[in-house]
């Protein structure tokens, strides 16, 4: 088959595929069109009327087939959201009666059912609906979190979030039709030619609204999401975002990577301690924790919050996998060490300037004992529900969070939860290796201090009774 008829087989598929659409999704315009014209034409009545007709709707066809994008913008999309606010409209009271939130009135003698309102539906910029619903009387914000699902596929959107205001005694609903963040996001990190950027918040990617995601650094920060989740995108953002500040001295980086330390490696350039073991890891986390103490007394009573400087830097300890630390390590002296100084800084660095970023894919109690004292959490891709709820706090998946329905093509999108409680979706950044190798090169740490771990002592050897004896006896 040549080129030509290929090109022509397709343009005709498209033609009859799209007339096809057309009847399937207003079936009364169509077949009320033709029968106009079943009518006009045998009785020989004029057909002007008819052509006009038949030319504009041809007319649009060409558009929609040499312009699709300025169609959908000017055409397509005007019409297809007037559909759905107008469908929203209708269904609404029966939509709060299947949902039971329509309320019964007896105060009067009649039974009067009374419907939850609905404001005016508006489109914003992002493509989604918003609306304001006026609770009844003994309703609360939390009887419609409770049926997302349902307000949801009504409408046939793709995700809604129950936005409450400040009281929560009101909502607004937010319907989404799109996917902001279906692409790839790019890098974009602090200017090269800077000596420093901003340390109180680091720029991780793009928010679902389409605004800059920028994560809090001076809060510890704890990570999870399943393999090939998009960890790797959240931690290197938070690295390479503090490239200028890490180079003149005012952050440095503590990092843990005991998965063959095939992570941070490539950019350990960065790092002023790098532990790859899990006994440098326990000397790593005691040599914070010290320092962090000592740190507190020395600040106690002269400031409330410590100030970076290049003589007393932010310390950021990195570790990569959680769980093998606290979880999975099979020497129990080692892992009391590890879990001892580990709760410590969380439970102190804060004010001095010692945080900790953890990442790990298992978020059970049993497995992260400690979950509960990082005050910042983000999920990403996740398997279960439950496991969103133990990350973010009871409620997150009812305003939204629904970390379990990620798509797996989708690396690098998760939630986070602030310390307000206000839940953003969002998606980090993808960073490649050669952008770590090129940045770990230009940005190195101004100094490297090796992690010695202290050799353990011998224990004497005890020897056996009758060889005490025959030594007595000779003597």
């Amino acid at each position: 088959m040549t080129r030509a008829s290929l090109a022509v087989r397709r343009e005709a598929a498209w033609w009859v595929g799209g007339f096809g659409r057309l009847l399937r999704r207003h079936p009364a315009a169509v077949l009320g069109l033709v029968g106009v014209g079943l009518v006009y034409w045998p009785s020989g009545l004029e057909l002007a009327p008819l052509w006009s007709v038949l030319a504009v709707l041809f007319g649009l066809a060409l558009w929609c087939r040499l312009g699709p994008m300025s169609f959908g913008r000017l055409v397509a999309d005007p019409l297809r959201r007037g559909r759905i606010r107008r469908r929203l409209r209708r269904v609404w009271p029966a939509l709060m009666e299947a949902s039971g939130l329509v309320r019964t009135d007896r105060t009067t003698g009649e039974v009067r059912r009374i419907i939850p309102g609905l404001g005016r539906p508006r489109w914003d910029r992002q493509g989604n609906l918003t609306a304001t619903v006026g609770l009844v009387a003994g309703q609360t914000v939390a009887d419609l979190e409770a049926v997302t699902d349902r307000l949801r596929t009504a409408v046939d959107a793709r995700a809604l979030r129950v936005l409450p205001n400040e009281r929560r005694t009101g909502c607004r609903l937010q319907w989404s039709y799109r996917d902001s963040l279906a692409g790839l996001v790019d890098f974009v990190g602090p200017n090269p030619l800077s000596s420093s950027c901003p340390i109180e918040s680091v720029l991780v990617g793009k928010a679902e609204s389409g605004d800059p995601f920028r994560l809090d650094l001076r809060v510890s920060t704890l990570t999870v999401g399943v393999t090939g989740a998009g960890k790797a995108s959240v931690m290197w953002n938070v690295i390479l975002g503090q490239a200028p500040n890490i180079h003149s001295g005012l952050v440095e980086l503590h990092g843990a990577d005991l998965k063959g330390s095939m992570e941070l490696s490539m950019g350990a350039a960065l790092f002023t301690r790098l532990a790859r073991t899990s006994a440098q890891a326990a000397v790593m986390l005691e040599d914070a924790a010290a320092a962090c103490e000592a740190r507190a007394s020395r600040l106690a009573g002269v400031v409330r919050q410590h100030q970076p400087t290049t003589a007393d830097p932010l310390v950021i300890v990195l570790i990569d996998e959680l769980a093998v630390l606290v979880a999975y390590e099979t020497d129990r002296e080692l892992l009391r060490r590890i879990d001892g100084a580990l709760r410590r800084i969380l439970a102190v660095g804060r004010a001095v300037g010692l945080y900790v970023f953890a990442f790990v894919q298992d978020p059970r109690k049993e497995t992260i004992g400690m979950r509960h004292m990082f005050p910042q959490k983000i999920t990403l891709r996740l398997d279960e529900a439950a496991e969103v709820d133990m990350v973010l706090g009871e409620g997150a998946r009812r305003r939204g969070a629904e970390a379990h329905h990620i798509d797996r093509s989708t690396p690098g999108v998760g939630f986070a939860v602030a310390e307000d409680g206000e839940v953003v979706r969002f998606r980090a950044a993808y960073v490649t290796d050669a952008l770590i190798r090129l940045i770990a090169s230009s940005h190195s740490a101004p100094r490297q201090v090796p992690i010695v771990v202290p050799t353990p002592a011998e224990k004497p050897q005890r020897q056996s009774r009758g060889r005490v004896r025959g030594q007595e006896e000779a003597a």
